[in-house]
Formats: structure tokens, sequence, C-alpha cells
């Protein structure tokens, strides 16, 4: 064999190269093709206004149609609550692929004083700065569907000013938590130092004397909470309790300081005026 035979063979393969080169570049017609990209995953962060929907079992054979759910989201960490029906849904979404997540949900109801939580699973469909929207699967009000809308307030960046308590101006927040009959107050100093005034409306916090800050996301709307309970009239309400905060505006600036705390056995949240 001669070498010519040799140098005739692998002139071949450039030519081989360009038809699978135009075979690529096809396009349906006379386009070129664009391959598809990787979709993003949405991002969830951020708070969601108090006009949010469910509807849950209330274990009784009945359904609890929820019109004033909002809700806090920072990082994996979710909390969903119901000023109207006392309930608290403090979350870990546990994966986010494009538009649909999934969740784990620990559920108090009335700050856990009667039923202690209960847990259920979600799954459902996030749209980055608009809605959340997703199916609770568990037993009781951990049972139903849910849909949340993202406040066009999250712009407004957390700052001490907004939430702290002046005399003669807004002395201290108010709120019954925790299945108490009476409101509880709280005072926020210009540092986000949290005291407790008056925890002696009953309930779960009943004689609890409580320590903690509040300390502003960079970037967000959204405060993260770390709150110290000790000396309870039941011991096991003491420890410590982590969760988010923002303020609403709901008649005039900053009037509403939305609390949700939570330690896995009890929760102290609500709408605090």
């Amino acid at each position: 064999m001669t070498p010519h035979c040799q140098t005739t063979r692998f002139t071949h393969l450039p030519m081989l190269f360009l038809a699978l080169l135009a075979l690529v570049l096809q396009g349906c017609g006379d386009g070129v093709r664009i391959l598809p990209t990787a979709q993003s995953d949405a991002n969830p962060a951020g708070y969601y206004i108090n006009k949010g929907t469910a509807s849950v079992d209330n274990g009784a054979g009945g359904t609890i149609n929820i019109t004033d759910l909002q809700a806090m989201v920072d990082g994996n960490r979710i909390m969903m609550m119901s000023v109207a029906n006392e309930l608290l849904y403090d979350g870990t979404i546990t994966n986010i692929s494009g538009n649909n997540f999934t969740a784990d949900f620990t559920i108090y109801t009335e700050g856990g004083l009667f039923l202690g939580p209960t847990k259920a699973t979600a799954s459902g469909t996030i749209t980055t700065g608009s809605s959340i929207t997703g199916t609770l699967n568990g037993s009781g009000v951990g049972s139903g569907t849910f849909s949340l809308l993202y406040a066009t307030t999250n712009n407004t960046v957390a700052a001490f000013p907004r939430i702290e308590n002046v005399v003669g101006i807004n002395t201290n927040w108010q709120a019954k938590v925790g299945g108490s009959a009476a409101a509880q107050e709280l005072i926020i100093d210009n540092a986000g130092v949290l005291t407790e005034v008056d925890f002696s409306g009953g309930g779960v916090f009943a004689g609890c004397e409580l320590d903690g800050t509040l300390i502003p996301i960079s970037g967000s709307s959204l405060y993260r909470v770390s709150v110290v309970l000790t000396g309870c009239g039941s011991s096991t309400r003491d420890g410590t309790y982590t969760g988010l905060a923002t303020s609403r505006t709901d008649t005039t600036t900053d009037d509403t300081l939305v609390f949700a705390a939570a330690d896995g056995r009890y929760s102290m949240d609500g709408d605090f005026k």
C-alpha cells in the first residue's frame, strides 16, 4: 500500500465534521436551531400580604376557609399565619426546581396550647415577585390548599425606626398570642432589642419573661427574630424561639408588626398593633 492511499482516507474527515455541524445548526425551516437554556429556580423571599387564602380541614369533617393568610419567607424558612384562625405554619422549603417547590411544615393552633403542633408536607408553585400556591398533605389543618400574594411593599427595606416604640407615639406593641385572654405587650428599642411589658394574659406564655432581638435582613422588608423565654408558668415553655417579622401599614405608616417565633413546641405569633 502506498502513502497516497492513507492520505486520501484522512481527507474525508473534515468533510464529515462539516456535515455533522450542518445537521446541528439546521433549524426547522431556514433558521438556526436555538438549544434550550436551563430554567432558573424561583426566588420566594419576601413578605406576602394578609390577603392570601386557604381552604383546610377542620378535623371534624368540615372546612376552614381562610381569607387573611400572610407569610414571610427568608432563605428556606417560610412562616404562614392566619391571625383570625390563630394558625401558624412554620415551614422549611426542602426543594425548589424551576417554579416548583416542596416544603415541610410544623403547624400551631393557638400557639400549640391545646392540640400541640402537627406536621404536614406541601408542594406547589412559586411565581417570583407575585405569588405562591400549594397543596398541604397532612391531617386536620394540615390538609388543604393555599394561595399567597406578594406584597408591593417588599422594596421598602427593614430598619429599626420602622418598628421601634417611642413614648407618646407608639408606646408598645400589643396582640393576643398563644391563646391568651388579654393582649400581650412588647417593646422594641432603637437597636432592635425586644423586651416584654406584660405576659399576664394567660395562655401559653402566662408569666413568661422575654428578651430578644430583631435584626433587619439586608435588602429585605423582613427582620430575623430571636427571643429567649424564662420563668414561664410551665417550664416547658422556656427556651429560645426564632422566627421572622415585618411591619405593615393598615391605617397609618408601619402601624402593624407582623411577628412569628416558634421553637418546635409552641409559637408566639400575631399582628401586634
